[in-house]
Protein backbone atom coordinates (compact mmCIF):
# COMPACT_ATOMS: atom_id res chain seq x y z
CA UNK A 1 0.00 0.00 0.00
CA UNK A 2 1.48 3.41 -1.19
CA UNK A 3 1.09 6.17 1.57
CA UNK A 4 1.18 10.18 0.53
CA UNK A 5 3.49 12.36 2.44
CA UNK A 6 0.44 13.40 4.79
CA UNK A 7 -0.17 9.84 5.37
CA UNK A 8 3.15 9.03 6.27
CA UNK A 9 3.07 11.87 8.45
CA UNK A 10 -0.47 11.10 10.18
CA UNK A 11 1.12 7.27 10.95
CA UNK A 12 4.39 8.71 12.73
CA UNK A 13 1.94 10.77 14.90
CA UNK A 14 -0.48 8.01 15.07
CA UNK A 15 2.46 5.84 16.78
CA UNK A 16 3.80 8.77 19.08
CA UNK A 17 0.34 9.14 20.28
CA UNK A 18 -0.19 5.93 21.17
CA UNK A 19 3.49 5.19 22.69
CA UNK A 20 2.18 8.92 24.66
CA UNK A 21 -0.83 6.43 25.92
CA UNK A 22 -2.88 8.16 23.63
CA UNK A 23 -6.11 6.08 22.49
CA UNK A 24 -7.53 6.89 18.50
CA UNK A 25 -10.05 9.37 19.90
CA UNK A 26 -7.49 11.80 21.13
CA UNK A 27 -5.30 11.59 17.73
CA UNK A 28 -3.87 14.73 16.43
CA UNK A 29 -6.16 16.52 13.38
CA UNK A 30 -2.84 15.35 11.22
CA UNK A 31 -4.31 11.64 11.24
CA UNK A 32 -7.95 12.87 10.26
CA UNK A 33 -8.06 11.21 7.02
CA UNK A 34 -6.51 8.00 8.30
CA UNK A 35 -8.92 7.39 11.08
CA UNK A 36 -11.22 6.12 8.04
CA UNK A 37 -8.40 3.52 6.90
CA UNK A 38 -8.57 0.25 6.86
CA UNK A 39 -5.88 -2.74 6.60
CA UNK A 40 -6.47 -6.34 5.66
CA UNK A 41 -5.32 -8.23 8.79
CA UNK A 42 -4.99 -12.22 9.97
CA UNK A 43 -5.64 -12.71 12.90
CA UNK A 44 -4.42 -16.12 14.72
CA UNK A 45 -6.44 -18.60 13.05
CA UNK A 46 -5.28 -17.22 9.37
CA UNK A 47 -8.32 -15.82 8.65
CA UNK A 48 -8.30 -11.93 7.32
CA UNK A 49 -10.67 -9.24 8.34
CA UNK A 50 -10.57 -5.06 7.68
CA UNK A 51 -9.42 -3.28 10.45
CA UNK A 52 -9.37 0.23 11.10
CA UNK A 53 -6.00 0.86 11.05
CA UNK A 54 -5.66 3.43 13.32
CA UNK A 55 -7.15 0.49 15.62
CA UNK A 56 -5.12 -2.35 13.97
CA UNK A 57 -1.51 -0.12 15.27
CA UNK A 58 -3.10 1.25 18.29
CA UNK A 59 -3.86 -3.20 19.16
CA UNK A 60 0.01 -3.80 17.87
CA UNK A 61 1.32 -1.99 20.60
CA UNK A 62 -0.94 -2.80 23.59
CA UNK A 63 -2.88 -6.67 22.68
CA UNK A 64 -6.24 -6.69 24.10
CA UNK A 65 -7.67 -10.16 25.55
CA UNK A 66 -10.90 -9.92 25.69
CA UNK A 67 -14.56 -11.12 24.67
CA UNK A 68 -17.38 -10.15 23.59
CA UNK A 69 -21.08 -10.85 24.12
CA UNK A 70 -23.78 -10.10 21.17
CA UNK A 71 -26.94 -8.36 23.98
CA UNK A 72 -28.90 -8.64 21.53
CA UNK A 73 -29.10 -12.57 21.95
CA UNK A 74 -29.31 -12.14 25.42
CA UNK A 75 -27.42 -15.30 26.40
CA UNK A 76 -24.51 -16.06 28.98
CA UNK A 77 -21.81 -17.47 26.31
CA UNK A 78 -19.52 -15.15 24.98
CA UNK A 79 -20.07 -14.70 21.04
CA UNK A 80 -16.65 -14.64 20.40
CA UNK A 81 -13.36 -13.02 21.23
CA UNK A 82 -12.09 -9.38 21.35
CA UNK A 83 -8.71 -8.50 20.07
CA UNK A 84 -5.62 -11.28 19.79
CA UNK A 85 -6.40 -14.33 20.19
CA UNK A 86 -2.88 -15.77 21.44
CA UNK A 87 -3.30 -12.78 24.14
CA UNK A 88 -6.08 -14.03 25.78
CA UNK A 89 -4.85 -17.55 25.60
CA UNK A 90 -2.11 -16.15 27.80
CA UNK A 91 -4.04 -14.33 29.95
CA UNK A 92 -4.01 -16.21 33.06
CA UNK A 93 0.09 -16.98 32.79
CA UNK A 94 0.54 -13.11 32.20
CA UNK A 95 -2.03 -12.14 35.04
CA UNK A 96 0.02 -14.35 37.41
CA UNK A 97 -2.79 -15.96 38.34
CA UNK A 98 -2.49 -18.86 41.02
CA UNK A 99 -1.63 -19.23 45.17
CA UNK A 100 1.09 -17.39 46.91
CA UNK A 101 1.86 -16.76 50.29
CA UNK A 102 1.44 -12.98 51.46
CA UNK A 103 3.28 -11.31 54.58
CA UNK A 104 2.02 -8.30 56.24
CA UNK A 105 4.34 -6.21 54.42
CA UNK A 106 2.98 -7.12 51.28
CA UNK A 107 5.68 -9.62 49.93
CA UNK A 108 4.51 -12.59 47.74
CA UNK A 109 5.94 -16.15 47.02
CA UNK A 110 5.02 -18.10 44.56
CA UNK A 111 3.81 -21.85 45.30
CA UNK A 112 4.23 -24.70 43.36
CA UNK A 113 1.29 -24.73 40.83
CA UNK A 114 0.80 -28.30 41.42
CA UNK A 115 1.63 -28.59 45.24
CA UNK A 116 0.78 -26.01 47.42
CA UNK A 117 2.64 -27.08 50.17
CA UNK A 118 5.76 -26.08 48.47
CA UNK A 119 7.13 -23.30 47.28
CA UNK A 120 7.71 -23.06 43.62
CA UNK A 121 11.48 -23.46 44.49
CA UNK A 122 10.60 -26.88 45.78
CA UNK A 123 11.17 -26.37 49.77
CA UNK A 124 8.24 -26.72 51.72
CA UNK A 125 5.82 -23.63 52.60
CA UNK A 126 3.70 -23.86 55.64
CA UNK A 127 -0.31 -22.80 55.43
CA UNK A 128 -0.92 -22.11 59.00
CA UNK A 129 0.15 -18.11 58.73
CA UNK A 130 3.54 -18.52 60.37
CA UNK A 131 4.65 -17.82 56.35
CA UNK A 132 2.52 -16.09 55.15
CA UNK A 133 -1.46 -15.10 54.04
CA UNK A 134 -2.62 -17.79 51.79
CA UNK A 135 -3.56 -15.64 48.64
CA UNK A 136 -4.82 -15.73 44.57
CA UNK A 137 -3.19 -13.09 43.29
CA UNK A 138 -3.12 -11.16 39.80
CA UNK A 139 -0.86 -8.76 38.34
CA UNK A 140 -1.85 -4.93 37.90
CA UNK A 141 -4.19 -4.41 34.56
CA UNK A 142 -6.49 -2.23 32.90
CA UNK A 143 -9.85 -3.49 33.43
CA UNK A 144 -11.55 -2.68 30.17
CA UNK A 145 -15.50 -2.70 29.54
CA UNK A 146 -17.48 -1.10 26.40
CA UNK A 147 -19.73 -1.30 23.71
CA UNK A 148 -19.68 -1.52 19.85
CA UNK A 149 -23.47 -1.79 18.50
CA UNK A 150 -24.83 -4.22 20.29
CA UNK A 151 -21.56 -5.97 21.48
CA UNK A 152 -20.34 -5.74 24.99
CA UNK A 153 -16.68 -5.87 25.42
CA UNK A 154 -15.14 -7.03 28.24
CA UNK A 155 -11.11 -6.92 27.75
CA UNK A 156 -7.84 -6.94 29.98
CA UNK A 157 -5.01 -4.92 28.74
CA UNK A 158 -1.18 -4.50 30.85
CA UNK A 159 0.30 -0.99 28.72
CA UNK A 160 -2.58 1.19 28.16
CA UNK A 161 -6.87 1.30 28.35
CA UNK A 162 -8.61 0.88 25.44
CA UNK A 163 -12.21 1.27 24.28
CA UNK A 164 -14.55 4.00 25.16
CA UNK A 165 -16.55 3.19 28.04
CA UNK A 166 -15.25 2.18 31.72
CA UNK A 167 -11.00 1.46 31.63
CA UNK A 168 -9.62 1.42 35.03
CA UNK A 169 -6.52 0.36 36.42
CA UNK A 170 -6.28 -2.28 38.92
CA UNK A 171 -3.53 -2.94 40.52
CA UNK A 172 -1.90 -5.85 41.67
CA UNK A 173 -3.16 -7.38 45.11
CA UNK A 174 -4.88 -10.91 45.86
CA UNK A 175 -7.97 -12.48 48.36
CA UNK A 176 -7.93 -15.40 49.86
CA UNK A 177 -7.92 -18.18 47.83
CA UNK A 178 -10.07 -20.24 50.71
CA UNK A 179 -12.77 -18.32 49.48
CA UNK A 180 -13.82 -17.06 52.74
CA UNK A 181 -12.84 -15.66 55.97
CA UNK A 182 -10.52 -16.77 59.07
CA UNK A 183 -10.24 -15.56 62.38
CA UNK A 184 -7.42 -15.03 64.99
CA UNK A 185 -9.42 -15.49 68.09
CA UNK A 186 -6.15 -14.84 69.92
CA UNK A 187 -5.15 -11.38 67.92
CA UNK A 188 -8.45 -10.46 66.47
CA UNK A 189 -7.43 -10.44 63.23
CA UNK A 190 -8.75 -11.15 59.87
CA UNK A 191 -6.68 -14.37 58.30
CA UNK A 192 -6.56 -16.58 55.09
CA UNK A 193 -4.63 -20.06 56.34
CA UNK A 194 -5.33 -23.73 56.78
CA UNK A 195 -5.40 -24.84 60.76
CA UNK A 196 -7.52 -26.70 63.26
CA UNK A 197 -5.85 -25.08 65.80
CA UNK A 198 -8.33 -23.75 68.29
CA UNK A 199 -6.88 -20.12 67.75
CA UNK A 200 -8.72 -19.88 64.72
CA UNK A 201 -11.81 -21.72 65.20
CA UNK A 202 -14.56 -21.02 62.79
CA UNK A 203 -18.09 -20.28 62.79
CA UNK A 204 -19.00 -17.87 65.57
CA UNK A 205 -16.14 -18.93 67.59
CA UNK A 206 -17.47 -21.57 69.58
CA UNK A 207 -18.17 -25.41 69.00
CA UNK A 208 -21.59 -26.25 68.33
CA UNK A 209 -24.20 -28.59 69.60
CA UNK A 210 -25.31 -31.16 67.93
CA UNK A 211 -28.45 -31.83 70.05
CA UNK A 212 -30.08 -28.99 68.56
CA UNK A 213 -29.90 -30.12 64.98
CA UNK A 214 -31.88 -33.31 63.98
CA UNK A 215 -29.37 -34.01 61.30
CA UNK A 216 -26.10 -33.27 62.85
CA UNK A 217 -23.25 -35.03 62.05
CA UNK A 218 -20.84 -36.75 65.01
CA UNK A 219 -19.22 -34.17 67.77
CA UNK A 220 -16.16 -34.34 66.64
CA UNK A 221 -16.70 -33.86 63.03
CA UNK A 222 -15.48 -30.14 61.74
CA UNK A 223 -18.87 -29.33 60.47
CA UNK A 224 -19.77 -29.54 64.50
CA UNK A 225 -16.28 -28.59 66.07
CA UNK A 226 -15.95 -25.39 63.56
CA UNK A 227 -12.03 -26.35 63.74
CA UNK A 228 -10.28 -25.43 60.51
CA UNK A 229 -13.77 -23.76 59.01
CA UNK A 230 -14.00 -20.11 58.20
CA UNK A 231 -14.98 -17.55 60.51
CA UNK A 232 -19.20 -16.22 60.38
CA UNK A 233 -21.14 -14.22 62.12
CA UNK A 234 -19.59 -11.12 62.26
CA UNK A 235 -20.59 -7.92 60.58
CA UNK A 236 -18.38 -6.37 57.12
CA UNK A 237 -17.55 -3.40 59.45
CA UNK A 238 -15.44 -5.83 61.62
CA UNK A 239 -14.28 -7.40 59.43
CA UNK A 240 -13.31 -4.68 57.96
CA UNK A 241 -12.14 -3.56 60.95
CA UNK A 242 -10.06 -6.87 62.05
CA UNK A 243 -8.46 -6.70 58.00
CA UNK A 244 -7.06 -3.45 58.82
CA UNK A 245 -5.02 -4.27 61.59
CA UNK A 246 -2.69 -6.43 59.13
CA UNK A 247 -1.53 -3.05 58.00
CA UNK A 248 -2.38 -0.32 54.99
CA UNK A 249 -3.46 -2.68 51.69
CA UNK A 250 -5.38 -5.29 54.07
CA UNK A 251 -8.57 -5.19 53.89
CA UNK A 252 -11.95 -7.61 53.79
CA UNK A 253 -13.39 -8.24 50.27
CA UNK A 254 -12.70 -4.60 49.21
CA UNK A 255 -15.33 -4.16 46.42
CA UNK A 256 -12.62 -4.41 43.73
CA UNK A 257 -10.96 -7.24 44.54
CA UNK A 258 -14.88 -9.02 44.23
CA UNK A 259 -14.90 -7.21 40.90
CA UNK A 260 -11.27 -9.27 39.64
CA UNK A 261 -12.99 -12.51 40.96
CA UNK A 262 -16.05 -12.11 38.50
CA UNK A 263 -14.88 -10.06 36.06
CA UNK A 264 -11.57 -12.19 34.60
CA UNK A 265 -13.72 -15.03 35.33
CA UNK A 266 -16.33 -13.38 32.28
CA UNK A 267 -13.50 -12.95 30.46
CA UNK A 268 -11.15 -16.16 30.68
CA UNK A 269 -13.79 -18.63 30.81
CA UNK A 270 -16.33 -16.69 28.50
CA UNK A 271 -19.39 -17.05 30.02
CA UNK A 272 -21.29 -14.79 32.63
CA UNK A 273 -23.19 -17.78 33.74
CA UNK A 274 -20.83 -19.28 36.62
CA UNK A 275 -22.73 -22.40 36.89
CA UNK A 276 -23.03 -23.62 33.44
CA UNK A 277 -22.02 -26.77 33.16
CA UNK A 278 -17.94 -27.60 33.50
CA UNK A 279 -15.92 -28.43 30.70
CA UNK A 280 -12.29 -29.99 31.52
CA UNK A 281 -11.65 -29.16 27.83
CA UNK A 282 -10.47 -25.91 26.10
CA UNK A 283 -12.73 -24.95 22.68
CA UNK A 284 -11.20 -25.40 19.17
CA UNK A 285 -9.24 -22.27 19.75
CA UNK A 286 -7.52 -23.44 22.87
CA UNK A 287 -9.82 -20.90 25.00
CA UNK A 288 -11.26 -22.08 28.20
CA UNK A 289 -14.98 -22.35 28.33
CA UNK A 290 -17.86 -22.89 30.28
CA UNK A 291 -18.50 -22.57 34.35
CA UNK A 292 -18.41 -24.92 37.27
CA UNK A 293 -21.58 -26.18 37.66
CA UNK A 294 -23.68 -26.84 40.63
CA UNK A 295 -20.64 -25.95 43.11
CA UNK A 296 -21.76 -26.07 47.02
CA UNK A 297 -25.49 -24.96 46.33
CA UNK A 298 -27.82 -27.47 46.65
CA UNK A 299 -27.42 -28.43 50.17
CA UNK A 300 -30.51 -29.90 51.60
CA UNK A 301 -31.91 -28.85 55.04
CA UNK A 302 -28.77 -27.24 56.04
CA UNK A 303 -30.45 -25.53 59.12
CA UNK A 304 -31.26 -29.46 60.40
CA UNK A 305 -27.71 -29.91 59.74
CA UNK A 306 -25.72 -27.38 61.70
CA UNK A 307 -27.82 -24.58 61.67
CA UNK A 308 -26.17 -23.14 58.71
CA UNK A 309 -22.89 -22.80 60.02
CA UNK A 310 -19.78 -23.52 57.84
CA UNK A 311 -19.91 -26.73 56.09
CA UNK A 312 -16.53 -27.28 53.57
CA UNK A 313 -13.08 -27.22 55.52
CA UNK A 314 -10.41 -24.83 55.04
CA UNK A 315 -8.09 -27.89 53.68
CA UNK A 316 -10.67 -28.69 51.06
CA UNK A 317 -9.84 -27.85 47.27
CA UNK A 318 -5.85 -27.47 48.70
CA UNK A 319 -4.59 -30.65 46.23
CA UNK A 320 -6.00 -28.48 42.98
CA UNK A 321 -2.84 -26.69 43.05
CA UNK A 322 -3.48 -23.38 40.56
CA UNK A 323 -6.09 -25.78 38.42
CA UNK A 324 -9.52 -25.22 36.57
CA UNK A 325 -11.41 -27.95 38.39
CA UNK A 326 -14.43 -29.71 40.57
CA UNK A 327 -12.86 -31.29 44.14
CA UNK A 328 -15.72 -33.74 45.34
CA UNK A 329 -15.92 -33.09 48.95
CA UNK A 330 -18.21 -35.30 51.03
CA UNK A 331 -19.90 -34.20 54.54
CA UNK A 332 -20.49 -36.88 56.67
CA UNK A 333 -23.22 -38.33 57.57
CA UNK A 334 -25.86 -37.55 60.36
CA UNK A 335 -24.83 -39.35 63.59
CA UNK A 336 -25.77 -43.27 63.71
CA UNK A 337 -26.88 -43.21 60.16
CA UNK A 338 -25.57 -45.84 58.01
CA UNK A 339 -24.72 -45.64 54.70
CA UNK A 340 -23.06 -42.97 52.06
CA UNK A 341 -22.34 -39.64 52.87
CA UNK A 342 -24.68 -36.69 53.87
CA UNK A 343 -24.16 -35.14 51.01
CA UNK A 344 -21.40 -34.79 48.14
CA UNK A 345 -20.20 -31.23 47.01
CA UNK A 346 -17.97 -30.90 43.16
CA UNK A 347 -16.19 -27.64 44.70
CA UNK A 348 -15.26 -25.40 42.29
CA UNK A 349 -11.56 -24.06 41.78
CA UNK A 350 -10.58 -21.62 39.59
CA UNK A 351 -7.20 -21.34 38.82
CA UNK A 352 -6.19 -22.06 42.82
CA UNK A 353 -9.20 -19.73 43.68
CA UNK A 354 -11.22 -22.25 45.92
CA UNK A 355 -15.23 -22.10 45.23
CA UNK A 356 -14.52 -19.46 42.27
CA UNK A 357 -16.28 -16.68 44.24
CA UNK A 358 -19.51 -18.24 44.48
CA UNK A 359 -21.68 -20.54 46.84
CA UNK A 360 -20.79 -22.23 50.12
CA UNK A 361 -21.28 -18.72 52.17
CA UNK A 362 -22.08 -15.41 50.99
CA UNK A 363 -19.14 -12.47 50.84
CA UNK A 364 -19.49 -9.80 52.51
CA UNK A 365 -18.25 -6.61 50.33
CA UNK A 366 -16.72 -3.56 51.82
CA UNK A 367 -16.21 0.09 49.94
CA UNK A 368 -19.63 -0.22 48.57
CA UNK A 369 -22.86 0.99 49.36
CA UNK A 370 -26.72 1.18 48.47
CA UNK A 371 -29.06 3.68 49.36
CA UNK A 372 -32.41 2.42 49.23
CA UNK A 373 -34.57 5.57 49.15
CA UNK A 374 -37.79 5.73 48.47
CA UNK A 375 -37.83 5.80 44.20
CA UNK A 376 -34.48 4.82 43.53
CA UNK A 377 -31.56 2.04 44.77
CA UNK A 378 -28.49 4.24 44.23
CA UNK A 379 -25.10 2.70 44.74
CA UNK A 380 -21.81 3.90 45.98
CA UNK A 381 -18.28 3.10 46.00
CA UNK A 382 -15.34 4.67 47.84
CA UNK A 383 -12.66 6.64 45.74
CA UNK A 384 -9.60 5.15 48.10
CA UNK A 385 -9.23 1.71 50.11
CA UNK A 386 -6.11 3.12 51.50
CA UNK A 387 -8.21 6.24 53.29
CA UNK A 388 -10.65 5.47 56.11
CA UNK A 389 -13.88 3.90 55.24
CA UNK A 390 -17.36 5.04 56.91
CA UNK A 391 -20.37 2.85 56.05
CA UNK A 392 -22.81 5.31 57.54
CA UNK A 393 -22.26 8.01 54.69
CA UNK A 394 -22.60 8.36 51.14
CA UNK A 395 -20.91 12.16 51.40
CA UNK A 396 -16.97 10.87 50.34
CA UNK A 397 -18.10 8.04 47.89
CA UNK A 398 -18.78 8.44 43.98
CA UNK A 399 -22.39 7.55 42.69
CA UNK A 400 -21.81 4.44 39.86
CA UNK A 401 -24.90 2.72 39.32
CA UNK A 402 -28.93 2.28 40.24
CA UNK A 403 -30.18 -0.97 41.33
CA UNK A 404 -33.53 -2.29 40.45
CA UNK A 405 -35.86 -2.14 44.03
CA UNK A 406 -37.51 -5.51 42.59
CA UNK A 407 -35.83 -8.76 43.20
CA UNK A 408 -35.65 -10.98 40.31
CA UNK A 409 -32.82 -12.76 38.09
CA UNK A 410 -30.31 -10.16 36.62
CA UNK A 411 -30.50 -9.34 32.85
CA UNK A 412 -28.28 -6.59 33.44
CA UNK A 413 -25.25 -5.19 35.94
CA UNK A 414 -22.99 -2.02 35.82
CA UNK A 415 -19.08 -2.48 35.91
CA UNK A 416 -19.01 1.34 36.54
CA UNK A 417 -16.46 1.84 39.00
CA UNK A 418 -15.90 -2.05 39.23
CA UNK A 419 -19.19 -2.17 40.97
CA UNK A 420 -20.45 -4.99 39.99
CA UNK A 421 -23.97 -4.11 40.77
CA UNK A 422 -27.32 -5.37 38.76
CA UNK A 423 -29.13 -2.72 36.79
CA UNK A 424 -32.48 -4.91 35.67
CA UNK A 425 -33.49 -8.09 36.41
CA UNK A 426 -36.33 -10.09 34.54
CA UNK A 427 -34.01 -12.40 33.38
CA UNK A 428 -33.64 -16.54 34.80
CA UNK A 429 -31.45 -19.20 35.93
CA UNK A 430 -30.30 -19.92 31.93
CA UNK A 431 -29.87 -16.19 30.33
CA UNK A 432 -27.15 -13.68 30.96
CA UNK A 433 -25.48 -13.74 34.55
CA UNK A 434 -28.25 -16.37 35.73
CA UNK A 435 -27.89 -15.14 38.90
CA UNK A 436 -30.10 -13.61 41.46
CA UNK A 437 -30.57 -9.86 42.89
CA UNK A 438 -31.91 -10.07 46.60
CA UNK A 439 -33.53 -6.72 48.05
CA UNK A 440 -35.85 -5.35 50.05
CA UNK A 441 -35.76 -2.15 48.97
CA UNK A 442 -39.49 -1.45 48.27
CA UNK A 443 -40.41 -2.21 52.00
CA UNK A 444 -37.22 -1.53 53.77
CA UNK A 445 -35.00 1.91 53.21
CA UNK A 446 -31.71 2.92 54.25
CA UNK A 447 -27.79 2.28 53.57
CA UNK A 448 -26.89 -1.72 52.55
CA UNK A 449 -24.18 -3.64 51.89
CA UNK A 450 -23.66 -6.20 49.21
CA UNK A 451 -22.82 -9.70 50.44
CA UNK A 452 -21.89 -11.65 46.95
CA UNK A 453 -21.90 -14.78 45.51
CA UNK A 454 -25.12 -16.83 47.31
CA UNK A 455 -24.90 -19.85 50.13
CA UNK A 456 -24.95 -23.13 50.11
CA UNK A 457 -28.54 -23.70 49.35
CA UNK A 458 -29.39 -20.76 46.89
CA UNK A 459 -29.68 -23.45 44.22
CA UNK A 460 -29.56 -22.28 40.65
CA UNK A 461 -30.13 -18.50 41.84
CA UNK A 462 -26.37 -18.56 42.62
CA UNK A 463 -23.69 -17.19 41.30
CA UNK A 464 -20.63 -15.10 41.04
CA UNK A 465 -22.78 -12.11 39.88
CA UNK A 466 -25.70 -12.79 43.09
CA UNK A 467 -26.54 -9.67 44.95
CA UNK A 468 -28.23 -9.52 48.36
CA UNK A 469 -28.26 -6.15 49.22
CA UNK A 470 -31.14 -6.39 52.30
CA UNK A 471 -28.33 -6.08 54.95
CA UNK A 472 -26.76 -3.11 57.33
CA UNK A 473 -23.08 -2.39 57.52
CA UNK A 474 -23.98 -3.92 60.88
CA UNK A 475 -25.38 -7.05 60.25
CA UNK A 476 -23.80 -11.06 60.75
CA UNK A 477 -25.24 -13.95 60.41
CA UNK A 478 -24.07 -17.60 60.81
CA UNK A 479 -23.86 -18.08 56.61
CA UNK A 480 -22.00 -14.51 55.98
CA UNK A 481 -17.88 -14.28 55.61
CA UNK A 482 -15.78 -12.24 54.26
CA UNK A 483 -12.44 -13.23 52.47
CA UNK A 484 -9.24 -11.22 53.40
CA UNK A 485 -8.01 -9.35 50.47
CA UNK A 486 -5.10 -6.54 49.84
CA UNK A 487 -3.63 -4.67 47.37
CA UNK A 488 0.08 -3.60 46.57
CA UNK A 489 -1.16 0.20 45.86
CA UNK A 490 -4.45 2.02 46.62
CA UNK A 491 -7.03 0.31 44.08
CA UNK A 492 -8.52 4.12 42.97
CA UNK A 493 -11.67 5.10 41.43
CA UNK A 494 -11.69 8.04 39.60
CA UNK A 495 -14.35 10.84 39.93
CA UNK A 496 -14.57 10.35 36.16
CA UNK A 497 -16.74 7.19 37.24
CA UNK A 498 -19.66 9.13 38.57
CA UNK A 499 -22.77 8.88 37.07
CA UNK A 500 -25.81 11.23 36.92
Amino acid sequence: MAFTSEQEQGIKDMLTAFQNGKRINDLPEATGALKDMSVEVMDETGETRRMELAKAIEQAGNPIAGRYWNEANNTSTAAGYYGSLDALRQLPEKLGLGRYLVTDDRKRRKLDPFDSTRYADGTPAALDGTQGQCMWYWNGFYANIWKEGNNLIKAVTFDKPVGNGVSIWVPAGGISWLGAGVMDRTNQKLCSLISDAEQYRGGGGAALNPASYAKAPAADSPQITMLGMAATNISTTNFGNFARKRGQGWEANWFVARFVVEFLFEVIMGTENSQAAFNADKDENGLYQGGFGTGVTDMQDWGGYNGYYPLIPTSVGLEAGDGVCLVPFSLPQTEGTEGEAYKTFNVPVFFGLVHAGFGHLWRWTRGLIMDAGEEKSLVYVTPSMYADYDPATVEDKILVAECPQVEGYIKRKSYQGLCCMPTEVGGSATIRFADYLYTNAKTSKGLRVRAAGGHASNGAAAGASYSDTACTAASAYARYSAPLCYFEEDPVIPESQKIG
